[in-house]
């Protein structure tokens, strides 16, 4: 019997079956779509806010390159974008904002394939108005200290190709192409003009007023040194001659002006300088001059050289200059043949001779070559006495830094351990040298130079050995072990680098007038008296291992050296006021700030489970910015005050991302067969839906668990894009990789096998859809679990991969001329020891000697211009597994480097891994180039009618 159904069920069924009254789906992002998208680049000094807070400015870059400079006024979040800006400045009294203006790179193209210029222009914004204005032709520019002038330096013209250069050395007779200066007074708008400028400097500090500038005439009639006084208005010729100036500076919060003005002679290569200073400019003025033709005690055969800056004492005593020798002249060689000779007996031999006795090997000599002519030894210019001391001894084997107190130079000399430092082992010996006589004190031997440092007032010098933290009294000479009696370590002894030492945690900086250096362990700070007489831990972050580290808000830049290396600022930190820390939880992977007040105690500001990064304070006023971001939530600049309690976010990128299925991550952990606890990011598919198991990719490299809290903005040309993986429908997993002695290759296996079978027994991911991908080093750790393991991973892509650790081991890093022994022995393949002295560790450890096992279809990446990882090594893996049978193919970009530079290739490559485990992981058909390859001829074809469609789209 047949039952009746309401109209209304019907009409409900109906809606249903439209999807009517349900929330539709969000598409995922696609190729089309990624252009849009935006990521923040910091821009400007103290983060981007004006010096009295109330402005902030920021780069927003897309990944379509349509990137532009954005200036917020933080009252209102009222805004104001700039295409193609960048290089902001504000002036000092927060009125003025300037910046450059470039072209697209679509723009930029077209004027070098015409052979035109590319020049920026220069943007001036009233910030009380909203004007703008515009300047053509703007190489550089400066505001001057009291925020009242702008200069701005046009292009030089464009030097004729054939112009002489004498000298035939790094250095030219001086004469740089001067170009027009301009220095507006911007109360007024005046303008005024000085040409044939080749150099110009504000007197450096807060009041200086004065504009020193080199005038450098064609000819050189007419050269020399001027001071430009805006407030006045006049202009002084300091110095004036047919000689050729450089190389202007000024005594930091002094009228102090040191410069070099050239001098020649023909019997010699290249240019002398005479070194002019003048003291208390504007009041009290003196000159010194000094020839060192004058000086009967100047070293014989040397000049004094234009490359190496001019510096001065912080005490205006002395200036600081170099010395170098200078070469007579080589008569210049007939260019015909001899009577009675041949044209052949011209031409000179094309060879070089390398010896396995070379310190620094061919490549490095080369690539250097330019570094090597430029060498000099430093010294002391002693006002006071009108002395030259010289300080450096060796310009191939030392450093010598001049300490501020005025009375001493630090000296690593490495002469003794010169080859060791070619292949990993740094060591030098330390000096202090006495600035006023030259005479060398030797300190300490055999230590890593990288890690001493001097303190800011020169009272102490600090060096690290036999993994402790020791000073050395620079006026008694006391040297003082810091850190044995402490309860802690400051060396990461868990680290798995593989050089003489571990790596120490590093040094925050030093307190005033150097009475406390600040040191860093695991997870904590320290203030230590340098000369031993006491230590205080200042923070509290072991007990719940939360990494504390000190943000410098005090400085232009914030400090953005990360735990201390390279060495802290030269300024002192302020022990007195309250610090800032940033705060990084180990294992919870939070992020945030504290504040650590003077005499003790720590307030936690902001804590997330997110990434805090990027604290800045405004120079002369109490607003505090930082970022925050989630692998899901877009960076944000967020602005408070000085608790930070309450921060607005004043910026909104990515507001379209709403629209799109987006992903997001989690933190999982695991352990390795050998016990290791480690963590990896998980990043789950757009679009995710619960009970239904997804295809993985493994992209890999050393430590990623930290990629957890970070956005990944999608692009077309970021070809091991998370966030295109996900919008791809993949799950993402990015694990720590930690490394044994002689065992990389293992190590990877041990550590990223452990990670997928942990998210394997969520039941997230289908275990035999996982595939895995990495560039470089991760292109090793891909190609070594591809030849090696078997039923783990589906497919692989390698790119840039190491193959061979035995043919690698003898090559070289050809992008840096160092032998690969450095690098295989102690760097990122951790093999500690020579190839001869365990050729079966190398052997164990390499991608090729399991070629012939492979099961896993491979994806090779390789440039041809590659120097870093030579193609070669993918083409021997390539030539073996094709005799082999296996399954690889291998993509060759002519003309690219170890990281692909040219857009079409970017998306070519990254279109063709999709392709890769879309085939492998997904079941997508293959494309022919998978299946069958692609001929010499076929590409040809290919590149004819991609040219042609081109050709008809510009018409």
């Amino acid at each position: 019997m047949k039952r009746s159904v309401p109209a209304a069920l019907i009409i409900l069924a109906l809606f249903a079956g439209l999807g009517l009254g349900a929330p539709t789906a969000k598409p995922p992002a696609t190729f089309t779509d990624y252009g849009q998208w935006e990521t923040i680049a910091a821009a400007g000094a103290y983060g981007g806010f004006s010096p009295d807070g109330r402005w902030l400015v920021y780069g927003l870059n897309r990944s379509n390159r349509n990137n532009e400079l954005r200036i917020v006024k933080i009252s209102d979040k009222t805004e104001k974008a700039f295409a193609f800006g960048s290089r902001p400045a504000y002036s000092s009294d927060s009125k003025w904002l300037a910046f450059a203006v470039g072209l697209s790179e679509a723009d930029a193209k077209k004027l070098k394939d015409e052979k035109k210029p590319v020049q920026d222009k220069l943007g001036l914004l009233n910030l009380a108005t909203g004007d703008v204005t515009t300047f053509d032709g703007i190489e550089s520019f400066a505001f001057s200290p009291d925020g009242a002038s702008l200069a701005m330096k046009t292009y030089p013209p464009e030097a004729a190709a054939d112009a002489p250069n004498r000298s035939g050395g790094p250095d030219t007779d001086g004469a740089s192409p001067g170009s027009t200066l301009l220095v507006r007074r911007l109360a007024t708008g005046l303008d005024t003009p000085f040409g044939n400028v080749s150099q110009y400097l504000w007197e450096d500090g807060p009041k200086g007023r004065f504009l020193a500038l080199i005038v450098s005439v064609k000819g050189k009639t007419g050269n020399g040194v001027h001071l430009f006084d805006p407030d006045s208005g006049v202009l002084r010729v300091l110095d004036s001659s047919s000689s050729a100036y450089a190389g202007l500076s000024w005594r930091k919060d002094a009228p102090d002006l040191a410069v070099f003005r050239a001098k020649t002679d023909d019997r010699k290569e290249g240019t002398a300088q005479v070194v002019l200073a003048w003291t208390g400019l504007g009041a009290n003025e003196r000159i010194w001059v000094y020839d060192s033709a004058a000086d009967a005690a100047f070293p014989a055969g040397q000049r004094i050289v234009d490359f190496r800056p001019l510096s001065w004492s912080a005490s205006g005593d002395a200036v600081f200059l170099g010395l170098a020798p200078w070469d007579d002249a080589v008569a210049p060689a007939e260019t015909k043949a001899s009577a009675g000779g041949s044209a052949a007996a011209e031409e000179v031999s094309t060879i070089e001779i390398w010896h396995a006795k070379d310190v620094f090997v061919m490549p490095w000599q080369k690539i250097h070559a330019d570094a090597g002519r430029r060498r000099n030894s430093l010294a002391a210019l002693r006002l006071s006495t009108g002395k030259l001391v010289p300080l450096g001894l060796d310009p191939v084997h030392e450093e010598v830094t001049p300490l501020r107190s005025g009375r001493s130079a630090l000296v690593a000399e490495w002469s003794k351990y010169a080859f060791n430092r070619t292949i990993g082992r740094p060591a030098a010996d330390l000096y202090l040298a006495d600035i006023a006589t030259g005479a060398r004190t030797k300190i300490r031997e055999g230590i890593d130079d990288a890690h001493a440092q001097a303190s800011p007032g020169g009272k102490y010098v600090l060096f690290l050995q036999d993994d402790h933290y020791w000073t050395v009294d620079t006026a008694t000479r006391a040297v003082v072990n810091l850190t044995a009696s402490l309860p802690v370590s400051f060396i990461d002894k868990e680290s798995d680098e593989t050089g003489p030492a571990k790596p120490p945690f590093g040094v925050a900086g030093w307190g005033k007038e150097d009475g406390a250096v600040l040191l860093y362990d695991k997870y904590d700070l320290w203030r230590i008296a340098p000369d031993g007489s006491g230590a205080a831990r200042l923070t509290n972050g072991a007990g719940e291992q939360i990494r504390h580290r000190l943000v410098r808000l005090d400085l232009a830049d914030g400090g953005r050296r990360r735990y201390g290396f390279p060495p802290p600022p030269a300024e002192a930190v302020d022990l007195t006021a309250p610090l800032y820390l940033e705060l990084f939880g180990e294992w919870t992977k939070k992020s945030g700030y504290a504040r650590l007040r003077p005499g003790g105690g720590i307030t936690r500001l902001i804590w997330l489970d997110r990434a805090v990064d990027g604290l800045a304070k405004a120079e002369k006023a109490e607003v505090y910015g930082y970022t925050i971001e989630d692998y899901d939530v877009s960076p944000d600049i967020h602005v408070g005050g000085p608790d930070l309690k309450g921060a607005v976010k004043v910026t909104a990128t990515n507001p379209f991302q709403e629209k799109f299925a987006w992903g997001r991550s989690e933190l999982i952990e695991y352990v390795t067969e050998k016990g290791r606890r480690l963590q990896a990011a998980l990043i789950y598919p757009a679009g995710y839906e619960p009970g239904k198991q997804y295809p993985m990719i493994v992209y890999n490299y050393e430590l990623l668990s930290q990629n957890v809290h970070r956005y990944a903005a999608p692009s077309e040309r970021s070809y091991y894009n998370a966030s295109v993986f996900s919008s791809q429908g993949y799950f993402v997993l990015e694990p720590d990789i930690v490394f044994r002695e002689r065992r990389p290759g293992w190590s990877v296996v041990e550590c990223v096998t452990a990670a997928v079978k942990k998210v394997v027994e969520t039941g997230l991911v289908d275990p035999a859809k996982v595939g895995i991908v990495g560039h470089s080093m991760g292109g090793f750790n891909t190609a070594f679990v591809a030849t090696h393991t078997d039923g783990i991973f589906a497919a692989a892509v390698a790119g840039a991969p190491i193959i061979d650790m035995v043919s690698y081991y003898g090559d070289h890093h050809w992008d840096t001329g160092i032998a690969e022994t450095d690098h295989i022995e102690t760097g990122q393949e951790r093999m500690v020891v020579p190839l001869y002295e365990d050729l079966q560790a190398y052997i164990d450890n390499s991608p090729y000697f399991g070629t012939h096992r492979m099961t896993v279809p491979l994806l090779l990446e390789v440039a041809d211009e590659d120097k870093i990882v030579p193609w070669h090594q993918g083409i021997e893996l390539y030539n073996v597994a094709r005799r082999a049978g296996k399954n690889v193919v291998m993509l060759a970009y002519m003309g690219e480097g170890h990281g692909l530079r040219k857009e079409k290739n970017q998306m070519d490559y990254q279109r063709r891994i999709l392709a890769w485990f879309g085939h492998y992981l997904k079941g997508e058909p293959a494309e022919d180039w998978i299946t069958s390859g692609q001929s010499y001829l076929e590409r040809e074809a290919e590149i004819k009618r991609e040219r042609a469609k081109q050709t008809s789209r510009s018409d």
